[in-house]
């Protein structure tokens, strides 16, 4: 009897939102401040590719970013600081949005931090990457939500569900944005695909299943329109797109934690225990 209330004071201590949260906050924090010590030159996709884009953001494709061009005024705020501190700034920020996209998905918020302590949560961070913003999108209302739509391979899948319940919302929305990148960008879908095609598609951080894992994918999306289910939608989007970095796979993950937290933290132990125990060696390592 005391066993079964000590483990119903822990069931209670760990489902507490507001405890949760502020181990999130605490933790977001803690990652802001590593990285800005451990990456003194910023993350490499922040360095390299986002921050000269802003800079350069009536043609980012051509520093490198091929996102949907919109991105680059929504990050316009990052070009106030170095590569420094955007990636810290991005880092920390990326925590607590993952919290939120959990918190929506009724998950347990605190499997933020075994998701951010991944090859998928580490990959977001030494890039100072935002992939965590776009999946954010799903944070906002109809319309509103695209203009954090960059990647169609985070969460693309999850927009079938939301068109179904605002098919009008979205219809106008999307043909009013895409008219106004149009006037502001030129035909700009010509210019990334160009891009994607001579340097990512081939490029050896090519992380996509592509092919061979577009029957799951497909099956996915059935299952997100059949239940109403945003979640499988975006399980699907990094399987049914030719380019994906391993960042991008984050959904995927936040996804799996939410539905099946038990089979997650199964799967974590063993990726633990590949890091942990001498001679182990991850496949993908």
């Amino acid at each position: 009897m005391k066993e079964r209330i000590k483990i119903a004071k822990i069931n209670h201590i760990l489902s507490d939102d507001r405890l949760g949260f502020a181990v999130v906050l605490a933790f977001s924090l803690a990652i802001g401040a590593i990285s800005w010590f451990s990456l003194p030159n910023g993350g490499m996709d922040m360095r390299d590719d986002i921050l000269p884009s802003l800079h350069n953001w009536l043609a980012p494709w051509k520093e490198g970013t091929p996102l949907f061009p919109w991105a680059t005024l929504v990050l316009m705020p990052l070009r106030l600081f170095n590569a420094r501190g955007a990636t810290a700034i991005i880092n920390g920020v990326s925590i607590l949005l993952l919290a939120l996209v959990i918190k929506r998905f009724k998950g347990n918020v605190l499997f933020t931090i075994p998701i951010v302590i991944s090859p998928f949560g580490a990959a977001l961070l030494e890039n100072g990457q935002t992939d965590a913003l776009i999946l954010a999108s799903l944070l906002l209302p109809a319309g509103l939500d695209l203009l954090l739509f960059w990647k169609p391979q985070v969460c693309a899948h999850a927009f079938w569900v939301r068109f179904r319940v605002h098919p009008k919302t979205y219809i106008v929305s999307a043909v009013l944005l895409v008219l106004v990148s149009f006037f502001i960008w030129g035909f700009w879908p010509r210019e990334v695909f160009q891009f994607a095609q001579e340097n990512l598609i081939k490029g050896w951080w090519n992380r996509a299943l592509w092919p061979y894992a577009i029957p799951f994918g497909l099956g996915l999306v059935y299952l997100s329109i059949r239940n109403n289910d945003e979640g499988y939608g975006v399980m699907a989007s990094p399987l049914l797109f030719p380019y994906v970095n391993i960042q991008s796979y984050i959904g995927l993950l936040v996804v799996v934690a939410c539905k099946w937290p038990k089979i997650f933290g199964i799967c974590y132990l063993i990726y633990l225990g590949f890091i942990l125990v001498p001679g182990l060696h991850l496949p993908f390592a």
